[in-house]
């Protein structure tokens, strides 16, 4: 059989992946996309919308174009662009399906981090918050009410289709009361007590957190529903419910931590309850060809 001739686009893909993931954090870091919502624009209707200069304008909504986020009908100054079905429904911030502030916080805190991956690698030495300030993320985030709640409705955003999974295929029609350890902006709670009616549904966090939820809370209506209550669940126990749930909070702890997470659940729980985590999880088993997620958490895991 003939040999089949090595291509390099791959590597050339992988190793510029950058570029095309800029433009797009960028894009939403400036709010094109909802700044468009359902309307069509020029170029230079777009450039004053946004405040670009001139001179980057065209190439930037092209190339946006070239990745399938915007649409555009005609051509030259004429031209007009619109979002596609997908930005419309995922990076416009009116759409109940918005996951535009994941990518927020991407471009803010994570981009730059990851530019430090190589000094990661050579010195096993973290490269974020602790690096800058002496202090870990969380030590900053909880002194800065405005930070957290972008942080919070960020991590709401990334975690919407798990909430909306769990709701639809999990059984809960024989258990009265859920508590949600770690539960935010109270939205797994509010995806529950929407779908389930009959669930009686409490988020639980540290005290800090508390006005956030119940401002999200309240805003949704479900305020009868949806219960918010605070602690620190590594100093005492977890408010008792049928079901508990604990939502990409796991992989953030250690070994010891865990198991005195999934003990407090345990302990929380009646007879016949149920413990429900939802996390990514990571495939350390070798692979020829690993899945993207994969890849990214274990370089987090890294950095």
């Amino acid at each position: 059989m003939p040999e089949v001739p090595l291509d390099p686009s791959h590597i050339m893909d992988v190793g510029m992946g950058f570029w095309p993931s800029k433009t797009l954090l960028s894009a939403v870091d400036l709010d094109l996309f909802s700044h468009l919502g359902g309307e069509s624009m020029t170029g230079e209707e777009v450039g004053k919308r946004l405040g670009l200069h001139s001179r980057a304008t065209y190439d930037f909504l092209d190339a946006l174009v070239a990745l399938r986020f915007l649409e555009r009908d005609g051509d030259g100054a004429d031209g007009r662009y619109r979002n596609s079905a997908e930005a419309a429904a995922f990076l416009d911030e009116k759409s109940p399906a918005y996951i535009g502030g994941f990518l927020k916080m991407c471009n803010e805190r994570l981009y730059r981090f990851w530019g430090e991956l190589t000094e990661a690698l050579k010195t096993g030495e973290p490269q974020n918050e602790v690096k800058l300030t002496g202090k870990t993320f969380y030590e900053g985030l909880y002194s800065d009410h405005g930070r957290l709640e972008q942080f919070m409705h960020a991590m709401a955003s990334q975690g919407a289709g798990s909430c909306d999974a769990l709701a639809q295929q999990f059984d809960f029609s024989r258990y009265k009361t859920v508590c949600d350890a770690g539960g935010a902006t109270g939205q797994l709670c509010m995806v529950l007590a929407r779908r389930h009616p009959h669930l009686r549904c409490t988020t639980y966090d540290l005290p800090v957190v508390s006005p956030i939820a119940e401002k999200a809370i309240a805003a949704a209506g479900l305020s009868d529903h949806v219960t918010v209550a605070s602690g620190d669940f590594f100093a005492g126990p977890l408010p008792r419910a049928d079901v508990i749930t604990m939502g990409y909070i796991l992989h953030g702890c250690n070994l010891d931590q865990k198991k005195q997470l999934i003990r407090a659940a345990y302990d929380a729980l009646p007879d016949g309850g149920a413990f429900i985590v939802i996390q990514e999880l990571i495939d350390d088993s070798p692979r020829e060809r690993g899945r993207a997620d994969d890849v990214a958490q274990h370089a987090h895991r890294i950095r």
